[in-house]
């Protein structure tokens, strides 16, 4: 049978650091998408975002209670990220940087393109440049450490990211996409899986887990529904979707344990 039309609330979200290419007016950094059993997002930079760190599961959970955080960005405008050092680093090198200012100097900046997926597990430093808008996955948790922010007079966690940062040199690892019914696995982490699907007239979907499921470009209808970018469904497992039109879509689901 298939599932009726149950779209997410989309939830514009301000940002210092916020653009106005998502179409929500100036200054939204972020647009959530779903918040469960994933956090989805899209982000927009006007400007460097600061430079962090998320904590492992198990460092969070000893030091904070939760659990830790996990992500990865699919890359929808170019431009440059953060993602790890340039050079090893030791422990008060790293200190000693995010206090004077210079640590700026030794980050490892990447140049990203559109289609691009770049997964930041626990421990990577990183950091999104200006106008690098991406569409974000990640386990729903808060837990962000911020290294460096560029001289801006927000909270650092400096200690707490040092414990749990990784101080050298992290590539990022490459994509290999696997085929799906409908589309293509373009990651599969131990938390979560994120998939692409191309609609050229008509698309079923049944997924065996839980899925968010995100129009980035195009038009679809869905029953008698007509969906447009960003449009965002949950389909539980099981439940079946057909979509009819030309467009692009991205669906996460998280990985069982």
């Amino acid at each position: 049978m298939l599932t009726p039309v149950r779209p997410c609330v989309l939830k514009p979200v301000p940002r210092i650091w916020g653009g106005s290419g998502l179409g929500f007016g100036p200054g939204i950094g972020e647009v959530w998408l779903c918040e469960a059993p994933l956090l989805v997002k899209l982000l927009d930079p006007a400007d460097w975002l600061s430079v962090q760190v998320h904590p492992p599961h198990a460092y969070a959970l000893k030091v904070e209670g939760k659990p830790g955080k996990y992500e990865a960005w699919y890359v929808l405008s170019p431009g440059e990220i953060v993602y790890g050092f340039s050079r090893p680093l030791d422990l008060e090198e790293a200190r000693r940087r995010a206090q004077e200012g210079t640590l700026d100097e030794v980050l490892n900046r990447v140049r990203v393109a559109p289609g691009q997926v770049v997964y930041l597990p626990a421990g990577v430093v990183h950091a999104l440049g200006p106008g690098v808008r991406v569409y974000e996955v990640q386990t729903p948790s808060d837990l962000t450490y911020r290294l460096y922010d560029y001289g801006r007079p927000r909270e650092l966690h400096l200690e707490k990211a040092l414990e749990v940062a990784l101080l050298e040199p992290t590539p990022i690892p490459p994509v290999f996409p696997e085929p799906v019914p409908g589309g293509e696995r373009l990651l599969s982490t131990p938390y979560f899986r994120l998939d692409r699907y191309p609609l050229k007239g008509r698309l079923a979907l049944r997924p065996e887990a839980p899925l968010v499921l995100t129009l980035l470009a195009g038009e679809a209808a869905l029953g008698e529904e007509t969906l447009r970018p960003f449009a965002t469904l949950l389909l539980e497992a099981g439940e079946e979707a057909l979509l009819e039109g030309e467009g692009l879509l991205l669906g996460a689901s998280p990985k069982a344990s």
